[in-house]
């Protein structure tokens, strides 16, 4: 029997002095949970107390790169001896950096990576991944619409200089979340939307180092294998804001909402550079129901080593999926409810997974407070 989840919503609530949006959650290393979030142009944080557990009182400020600076998107990534790292672009459409000066210790000041040349700046588009041998990576998407690398140059160390892996035959769609996973053998693969409205993606040719070209893995309208008991002709259908996970075996699936529902395509042969994806092309689920639709996607692997998908509804409501043994290899759809006020329309979800591999899932209500709710034991 699959996991279950609790039931109810709790509120982390908010700092005194901002709205919240767009959280991110990430673990320590000693397995606590932390969510990071914007207010205002800063960065703020609240982590739990002991790992599996509940959560410290109020919100922790990290500020700003500086008084006139501006945070518009972040991610956060983890160094290799486990020390948490933040990544934002500021308004100055510079990238900035600040880490854990300690594993689950204190905080380093800002310290900028700059932008790619005087003559390129990044846009909001960013993702962090990391390769085999433990070294950050970050990814962003430039003014010239190619997309931008800069990797470290140790593990747990400096930072090497920006190097360009170009972009598709079709340009970047720029509204679009990126996202970057990792192969089996540790290659690095990053997935982008393309203005044909296809997915595109490039990978390392060899773990730590190298890139392919870009390549398509089209759309769901190019007349891949679309279920014939599905309601809606593969022409409807368009995909947006993908999300890479690794299924328990190592191989990667891609997972995209398209009018209301979603799609997904998976490898089939992990363990090559450049594997094949599935023949067929994209597999599709249906909406939550006929008069519920998905607006954000994203996906994890749960306690019973299956990958879940959790998703805002345009009814205000979080659903959820799994994995199961029998076609069509997804359950139904469970609605996990919403928090009072609901969920504030445009806002990303995000994924915590807690040390004893139970899901913790954080979004934002309308009055920027952040709400969350977690399966159980």
């Amino acid at each position: 029997m699959a996991i279950q989840w609790v039931g109810r919503w709790e509120s982390l609530g908010k700092p005194p002095e901002a709205e919240l949006s767009s959280p991110f959650a990430q673990r320590n290393q000693d397995g606590r949970l932390e969510v990071f979030a914007i207010g205002n142009g800063e960065i703020f944080n609240i982590a739990q107390v002991v790992p599996n557990g509940g959560w410290r009182d109020g919100w922790a400020n990290k500020n700003s790169p500086a008084a006139t600076i501006r945070i518009k998107a972040n991610v956060v990534g983890r160094n290799a001896d486990g020390r948490q790292e933040m990544f934002a672009i500021g308004d100055d459409n510079a990238l900035w950096q600040k880490w854990q000066v300690a594993p689950n210790g204190g905080w380093s000041d800002w310290k900028t990576l700059s932008t790619p040349s005087k003559s390129v700046f990044l846009t909001e588009q960013l993702t962090v991944g990391r390769n085999k041998d433990g070294r950050q990576e970050v990814f962003a998407l430039g003014s010239d619409g190619n997309i931008w690398q800069i990797p470290q140059a140790a593990p747990n160390g400096g930072w090497s200089d920006w190097r360009t892996l170009g972009k598709p035959a079709a340009e970047i769609r720029p509204s679009d979340r990126m996202t970057v996973g990792s192969n089996k053998d540790g290659r690095q693969e990053l997935f982008v939307m393309g203005g044909d409205l296809a997915l595109w993606h490039t990978w390392q040719v060899t773990p730590n180092a190298g890139w392919s070209d870009w390549r398509s893995l089209g759309r769901p309208r190019d007349g891949f294998g679309f279920p014939p008991q599905f309601p809606e002709p593969p022409k409807d259908r368009d995909l947006s804001n993908p999300v890479v996970q690794e299924n328990a075996d190592g191989h990667l699936e891609v997972f995209a909402p398209g009018n209301g529902a979603f799609c997904n395509r998976w490898q089939e042969m992990p363990i090559f550079p450049g594997s094949p994806w599935r023949r067929e092309g994209w597999n599709a689920k249906p909406k939550p129901s006929a008069s519920v639709g998905i607006v954000w996607l994203d996906a994890a692997i749960n306690v019973d080593h299956r990958l879940e998908t959790l998703a805002v509804g345009d009814d205000g409501a979080l659903w959820n999926a799994r994995q199961v043994d029998i076609p069509p290899f997804w359950s139904k759809w469970d609605s996990l409810g919403m928090p009072p006020a609901k969920i504030r329309k445009g806002e990303r979800l995000t994924i915590g997974t807690n040390q004893d591999g139970r899901l913790e899932v954080f979004v934002v209500s309308p009055d920027g407070a952040v709400w969350h709710t977690w399966q159980m034991r």
